[in-house]
């Protein structure tokens, strides 16, 4: 295995940086479309995240929307720099890159999302009840999102599979080349190769 270098590893970085964004995209446009489903201000939901440290309206939205897109970006850099570390890992495929990126989407769920939701959402939805600082459109959209939490805990479940399948789509069709521009010797090189010079 060629080591790699540190240009390599940040095309790599960009290249991922780029697919996780088109994936976050992906589930922002989901996340957008839940608000309409729940009759819900869009955004409400990454409100909820610019509340918890402060914010209000939409710059509470636009702070979680900010948040949750630089996340997908560093998730999706990793991703792709993990991917070049070993020869199992290499994204040969487009189809291979949305296989890893399904699995990264599961474990980006296990490691961000639910303890985020666990210890930052669901106390601030729970604090909400006493604090008089939050307006009534921030009150109703705490209120419908606290009355449907153990949905939306699954749903968002389906849609980090989702965001993992679109960044690893994008990175196989951004990547899939590069394992390939290294040229393969076939078995009629190899033959002369161990023939003894004459």
């Amino acid at each position: 295995m060629m080591p790699i270098s540190r240009k390599e590893i940040y095309g790599r970085a960009k290249a991922g940086a780029i697919a996780g964004i088109g994936g976050g995209l992906a589930l922002l446009v989901s996340i957008f479309g839940i608000d309409a489903g729940l009759n819900l201000p869009p955004g409400s939901f990454y409100m909820m995240i610019g509340l918890a440290v402060g914010l209000h309206g939409m710059t509470a939205t636009i702070f979680g929307g900010m948040v949750h897109m630089l996340t997908a970006a560093t998730i999706g850099a990793g991703f792709c720099v993990c991917s070049s570390l070993h020869p199992w890992l290499y994204i040969r495929s487009v189809w291979k890159g949305v296989f890893a990126g399904g699995v990264t989407g599961l474990e980006v769920y296990a490691i961000f999302f639910m303890p985020i939701t666990l210890y930052i959402m669901i106390p601030t939805l729970d604090a909400a009840a006493t604090n008089s600082a939050f307006t009534a459109q921030e009150m109703t959209a705490i209120t419908v999102l606290k009355s449907h939490i153990t949905m939306i805990i699954w749903g968002a479940l389906a849609l980090h599979v989702t965001y993992g399948a679109v960044m690893g789509f994008f990175t196989g069709l951004i990547v899939h080349e590069d394992y390939r521009k290294s040229p393969k010797k076939n078995l009629r090189d190899l033959e002369s190769e161990s023939m003894p010079a004459t």
